[in-house]
């Protein structure tokens, strides 16, 4: 008979699940590394009133797409790593809305946007289906109620306080973008919703991480080591 050892230090996910970690980190630092050049390309504009769809317009707006996508990939693997750690419905809720999120991406890398300022009567078709895309971003809402319900099962509390941390404050950021908005909805320099709204995407990237470190980590099993036959 083979005796079996396990310890502390294992974990419960094993390779699949740190497969889809690696996947996520990697979409998420291609992310902010595509954002992150595009400010430097496009110093003209203002970070401050005019949204990041934006950059889809000009010379460089195949990097504002593969930034979609990037974001695309990240939520999606985010609905999978959720998926299998959380249980009961809660996981189809947290990773349904993820899903619709990372649709809402691919809809807007797809579909250039108008010009920000643009009234909603002036938008075309193009940019009528980049505001739809946009709308389907539940991904604070998602994360809070993902990173509550793995903070409950055992073995995971640690791992997922920063989860929750962090899932509040794009909470807070996001119901921030939502009241920044103007009532006619066109904005301009006065505005300030496209500066919260970069703020917003930090927040993800930094949810991102902390979902990809804690689920590569995985929940240690019981304390006390137990031998098998």
């Amino acid at each position: 008979m083979k005796a079996k050892l396990t310890s502390n230090h294992k974990t419960i996910t094993g390779p699949v699940i740190g497969g889809k970690s690696a996947v996520l980190a990697a979409s998420t630092g291609a992310a902010f590394l595509l954002l992150t050049a595009l400010h430097l390309l496009r110093r003209e504009v203002d970070p401050t009133w005019v949204f990041l769809s934006d950059y889809m317009l000009g010379n460089w707006g195949w990097l504002m797409r593969f930034t979609f996508a990037a974001m695309a990939l990240a939520l999606g693997s985010s609905a999978v790593i959720l998926a299998v750690l959380l249980r009961g419905w809660v996981r189809w809720v947290v990773s349904g809305l993820l899903g619709l999120a990372a649709l809402g991406m691919v809809i807007g890398g797809v579909f250039p946007p108008d010009p920000t300022g643009t009234p909603i009567e002036a938008l075309t078709g193009t940019g009528t289906l980049h505001v739809i895309g946009a709308s389907l971003d539940f991904t604070p809402i998602a994360a809070l109620i993902g990173s509550i319900a793995l903070a409950r099962q055992s073995g995971w509390r640690g791992s997922a306080l920063w989860l929750v941390a962090i899932s509040l404050f794009a909470v807070v950021v996001m119901v921030a973008f939502i009241m920044s908005m103007p009532p006619d909805h066109v904005f301009g320099p006065e505005t300030h919703s496209a500066l919260i709204g970069r703020l917003q995407w930090l927040s993800y990237f930094a949810w991102f991480v902390a979902l990809a470190f804690a689920a590569y980590r995985g929940r240690p099993e019981e304390p006390h080591a137990t031998r098998g036959h």
